[in-house]
């Protein structure tokens, strides 16, 4: 990366009042969960896809704080017509900086091969971008199965994931997520306080699905006002009507990202399972993560 890619000395990206945050205790209790998961888990390496955008840079880089480059693998998966350029050079240029292996694998013939198999995805657009997101996790864990003892670590934001802004199986499907407690706008800060290209900070979020479609177009309001809805609604519990007076939106539009946040809860929970009796997974009876509690009994 030139020096004319780094973030001025200083620089930062301007987070809202609301949303503000010890970066750098947010930085080292994901670092150090992202060590504990992997540890109770028996896995020492981690997948990750890499996009060339600030939620896959950032949660690259904690990544390697977590384990060491040595352990991390990135994927860049273009697709053909679909993926513009600049993605794949900022996605080599977040990986030279962190000195992180890349593989690039296109995903065209994937998604071809599905479209002759099922023909009618051609013209649902919703159903093929969900199942080009799909084909990209497979790869992801194909690549950790076939190196061993890793994890896939998802790269979903707060926002994204409260309003289902992510593929089932597919973007959501992920071993654990780094950033999934960080507002889009956090994600941005925490970037351009790590050092992360300022370019890649201030992009514009899109999943790359839908060519020449962007988060904005898709989500309706830019992630500043957003998240800063978000926040009222989940985190402060606030009522739509105060939300829109602070604001200064129609209640309506507030009122629409709430059911948005209702109606993706299947997206954020295990498939719920029909009880007949004993203790029913998921519902009476949590396993503990720690593996020794196995061993303990009457």
């Amino acid at each position: 990366m030139t020096a004319e890619e780094r973030p001025p000395e200083g620089e930062e990206y301007p987070l809202p009042p609301e949303l503000s945050f010890d970066w750098k205790e947010a930085h080292d209790d994901i670092v150090n969960e992202i060590r504990w998961h992997l540890k109770n888990t028996g896995a020492d390496k981690i997948v990750i896809g890499l996009s060339g955008g600030v939620d896959s840079s950032l949660s690259l880089y904690l990544a390697v704080k977590s384990v060491g480059l040595e352990n991390v693998v990135a994927m860049f998966l273009p697709e053909a017509g679909v993926t513009p350029d600049y993605d794949e050079e900022d996605a080599k240029a977040v990986a030279d900086l962190l000195g992180v292996k890349l593989i690039i694998k296109e995903i065209s013939p994937l998604v071809e091969a599905f479209s002759q198999a099922i023909s009618e995805l051609r013209a649902n657009s919703l159903a093929l971008a969900n199942v080009k997101a799909r084909i990209r996790m497979i790869l992801l864990y194909a690549e950790a199965n076939l190196i061993g003892r890793a994890q896939v670590l998802g790269t979903s934001d707060k926002s994204e994931l409260l309003l289902g802004y992510t593929t089932k199986y597919g973007d959501s499907g992920a071993d654990f997520m780094p950033i999934g407690d960080l507002y889009k706008s956090q994600v941005r800060y925490m970037a351009s306080k790590v050092g992360l290209p300022r370019r890649v900070w201030l992009k514009p979020p899109s999943p790359q699905l839908i060519k020449g479609k962007s988060a904005q177009s898709e989500l309706g309001l830019p992630y500043e006002v957003l998240d800063r809805l978000l926040y009222y609604r989940v985190d402060q519990r606030y009522a739509e009507e105060k939300i829109a007076k602070i604001l200064s939106l129609p209640v309506e539009t507030v009122n629409h990202y709430s059911m948005m946040i209702v109606k993706s809860d299947h997206k954020r929970k295990a498939p719920p399972i029909g009880k007949i009796g004993g203790a029913t997974i998921n519902m009476d009876w949590r396993m503990p993560i720690e593996r020794w509690s196995l061993r303990k009994g009457p």
